[in-house]
């Protein structure tokens, strides 16, 4: 599914058809069946053919207008003049350049990843829920110490202190022992 701002169609501007014709008729109107004559169905396709090649898809907002006015009137018939205007908004695909189809396609696929996002949280929401858990008894005690603070650690045992030697006696202690050096060397004379 792409997700987009943009609209289907964009207003191009609009458009104006006027179709114009002299016919002869009596003093009541134009004669019926005169080929030549414009009506406000054919301005109206004339609306649409000027649309499409300007290179619009639609024409919203059509209307159209009849006039008929006699210009001139003899003894045996009169003319008259026959305007048909048709005109419209032309709607169309927008233009988009390959940058901004890019940054639109990256819109896109970050709204998608975070709509992919919320649904996931929701279903983990929804699965965590006690009621929907076989052992929701259990689930609810698992949360409890999970959201629980943690135990501050027991702090470290002390070391008894080392012993401390007695001082020495010199009644504990024997005579010195007797080191010999050696002789010394002969003197020269």
């Amino acid at each position: 599914m792409t997700m987009s701002i943009r609209p289907a169609m964009t207003p191009m501007g609009p458009v104006h058809v006027r179709m114009s014709s002299v016919v002869r008729g009596d003093d009541k109107g134009p004669g019926v069946g005169i080929v030549n004559a414009p009506t406000a169905a054919e301005a109206t396709a004339e609306l649409h053919r000027v649309a499409r090649v300007s290179g619009a898809e639609n024409v919203v907002s059509v209307a159209a207008d009849y006039r008929r006015a006699a210009i001139a009137g003899g003894t045996a018939s009169t003319q008259w003049r026959i305007e048909v205007q048709a005109w419209g908004t032309a709607m169309g695909h927008p233009k988009i350049s390959p940058a901004e189809r890019e940054a639109g396609e990256a819109d896109a696929e970050k709204a998608r990843e975070a709509e992919d996002a919320k649904k996931a949280q929701a279903e983990q929401a929804e699965r965590a829920r006690p009621e929907n858990d076989q052992g929701g008894k259990e689930t609810a005690e698992v949360k409890a110490k999970a959201a629980a603070p943690a135990p501050a650690p027991a702090p470290a045992p002390i070391a008894p202190p080392e012993p401390t030697p007695a001082p020495v006696k010199a009644s504990d202690v024997g005579p010195a022992p007797v080191t010999r050096s050696a002789p010394p060397p002969p003197a020269a004379h």
